[in-house]
């Protein structure tokens, strides 16, 4: 996505930048036709006014900016505030910009840098799917975080994230290994590059290794929020079919999927097992506690901080590679 300047609406419309900026500023001098002219270009180019210029007393250049994609999800909330206590350790200053798992980091990075002149960009829970374009629109030192950004060629990204497709077939091995042949999915698949996505194909692989069928009804497509996995694991359980054990995409979903099986009279983990991933503290209290796919938060949030250093003093962006472990809960029992 290119970042679209007063000079290029003034090129499109066919007029000087003096007169974009009175269109900008409502002057009256402006004739209407041409007005409209400009406004339509304005529209068109999805043009953001750069506040900077207009008031250079306002302007900063030591800001980074931290977009985080899914205001709800605990994990990342959890991983922002340790992103930002360590930053301040070294002197960094933050924009924290919450966005909803629908909305589009990139614009609301377009919309932040046009705002103010940022040094660089933490990206949390990014969509990277057919995204390489806008990305290189910033032309922004860039750390995605939670998210492997390591097929993006520029020196200018650099990314940690632990691997979800590893943790995902670790959380189904598991299982396995203590008797679970028939396990329901709570959660969404979405593109080979997205995180959670990868997760589902882990537990698939694992599945495969195994010679466990995949049925599809044991699948029920659910995003990062509480209620919504209740729903979701609700209308699983009505459809009558049997399973041990069920793996959610996140500890969120997981605590959603217990509630609706404690509604429903289905006891955990003596007729049903449940495991989450993230580790999240609420995982801890809940009754019983969460089994669950731990990710390393603080050593996320160390190495976002180090690599978001680096990108910003001119090194090379590195792709940083985690690995989870699994932490053992009441919500699992053993089959043998």
């Amino acid at each position: 996505m290119k970042i679209v300047t007063i000079r290029d609406v003034a090129r499109e419309a066919g007029v000087s930048i003096t007169t974009v900026s009175r269109v900008l500023n409502h002057r009256e001098e402006v004739d209407p036709i041409t007005c409209e002219r400009v406004d339509a270009v304005i529209e068109r180019l999805n043009y953001v006014r750069n506040a900077n210029a207009s008031n250079l007393k306002q302007r900063h250049t030591d800001f980074v900016a931290v977009i985080l994609r899914g205001r709800r999800n605990l994990f990342l909330t959890d991983l922002a505030e340790r992103i930002v206590a360590l930053g301040r350790q070294k002197h960094m200053h933050f924009l924290l910009e919450f966005i909803d798992e629908q909305d589009d980091e990139f614009l609301a990075a377009r919309r932040l840098y046009l705002e103010r002149n940022l040094q660089g960009i933490i990206f949390l829970g990014a969509n990277l799917h057919e995204r390489e374009g806008d990305i290189r629109g910033l032309d922004l030192p860039c750390v995605f975080t939670s998210v492997d950004a390591s097929r993006l060629k520029s020196s200018k990204v650099a990314s940690v994230a632990v691997d979800n497709f590893g943790a995902g077939r670790a959380a189904a091995d598991r299982l396995i290994e203590l008797g679970h042949c028939s396990i329901a999915l709570v959660g969404y698949f979405g593109h080979p590059e997205d995180s959670t996505g990868q997760r589902l194909y882990g537990v698939l692989e694992s599945f495969k290794n195994h010679g466990i069928p995949y049925d599809e009804r044991l699948f029920a497509d659910c995003d990062f929020t509480l209620e919504k996995a209740r729903r979701c694991t609700a209308g699983l359980l009505k459809k009558n079919l049997p399973f041990t054990a069920l793996i959610a995409m996140s500890d969120t979903v997981a605590m959603g999927a217990m509630k609706a099986l404690y509604d429903l009279g289905v006891s955990v983990p003596g007729q049903v097992s449940v495991v989450g991933f993230d580790g999240i503290e609420q995982g801890r209290y809940c009754t019983p506690t969460l089994a669950t796919m731990r990710q390393p938060a603080e050593e996320i949030a160390r190495i976002t901080v180090n690599l978001l250093l680096d990108v910003t003093s001119g090194v090379a962006g590195r792709h940083v590679l985690l690995k989870s472990e699994w932490l053992e809960g009441g919500s699992v029992q053993s089959l043998l």
